[in-house]
């Protein structure tokens, strides 16, 4: 009997053991790094309380495998805008599951923003088919900004890898006779800078121009659209590569040049030189 009850004991042991064991070993790991992981380019449309506020075309968001897990990832949007550029989302870990023709994705934490943002509550809610990615992205921002709601929404497809990552402003002219040194870009700097006549008015100083972009990119604002420089203000473009890479310029007026024109209607002869 009492061996009976030895040996029972022991089979009851082994397959709780075994049973522990096939659980760990039938763990799910998704491939994350094949079937999420990369870039993804696509269109970015943010509410505010009910408000639409516009929409941000060829923006990038990125997702990585989460070092926090096996079945997360890591999000990251950079320059995130509606009201202000405040700065960048970056959630992690977002975590995984299985769905029908794809797998979703959630997550929350708390990010420190740039000013007068601070610290606010971010939610991830979204899903991946294919290549085709939505989103998902909710903001609860306090006191400074009187606790408004921030829900954006993107909607996109997964970069290949083999998409142009140049974005440069390779020309930028004006067709002005106020404009009296045509504009240098200094792309190191991020600058473009250009000379006018002394007695350009600020109404002259509203100008269009004319601007030529990476193989590809795409610029904002667009090309010949009419700008204000009057009273040093600085401009700023913005260029899209076509996987999404942003490089942003500004500008503005460096200095003015007086234009003399010369005429023979008054002149003298200087005979300061003359030999008696």
């Amino acid at each position: 009997m009492k061996k009976s009850l030895l040996y029972l004991l022991m089979f009851v042991c082994s397959v709780s053991l075994f049973s522990s064991c096939g659980d760990d070993d039938d763990e799910v790991k998704y491939p994350i790094d094949t079937d999420l992981a990369g870039g993804y380019i696509g269109k970015l449309s943010v509410v505010v309380d009910g408000n639409q506020m516009g929409t941000t075309e060829n923006q990038k968001i990125a997702i990585a495998q989460s070092n926090k897990g096996a079945n997360q990832i890591a999000l990251s949007l950079k320059n995130f805008t509606f009201l202000i550029n405040v700065g960048d989302i970056e959630v992690d870990p977002c975590t995984v599951k299985a769905i029908d023709g794809g797998y979703s994705f959630e997550g929350q934490q708390n990010l420190d923003l740039v000013a007068p943002l601070g610290n606010c509550p971010i939610s991830i809610l979204g899903t991946v088919k294919g290549s085709n990615i939505n989103i998902e992205i909710g903001v609860k921002v306090g006191a400074p900004l009187n606790q408004q709601d921030v829900k954006a929404t993107f909607v996109g497809t997964k970069l290949t890898g083999n998409e142009s990552s140049e974005a440069k402003i390779t020309g930028f002219t004006f067709d002005s006779d106020i404009v009296t040194e045509q504009p240098v870009i200094d792309d190191e700097k991020g600058t473009i800078t250009f000379k006018v006549s002394k007695d350009a008015t600020n109404e002259a100083l509203s100008l269009s121009p004319s601007i030529t972009v990476s193989e590809k990119a795409v610029v904002t604002p667009a090309s010949n659209v009419k700008q204000d420089f009057s009273n040093n203000k600085k401009v700023e473009y913005t260029v899209t590569a076509e996987d999404g890479t942003v490089k942003k310029y500004s500008v503005f007026v460096s200095g003015t040049n007086k234009v003399v024109v010369y005429d023979f209607e008054d002149w003298t002869v200087d005979t300061s030189q003359s030999t008696p």
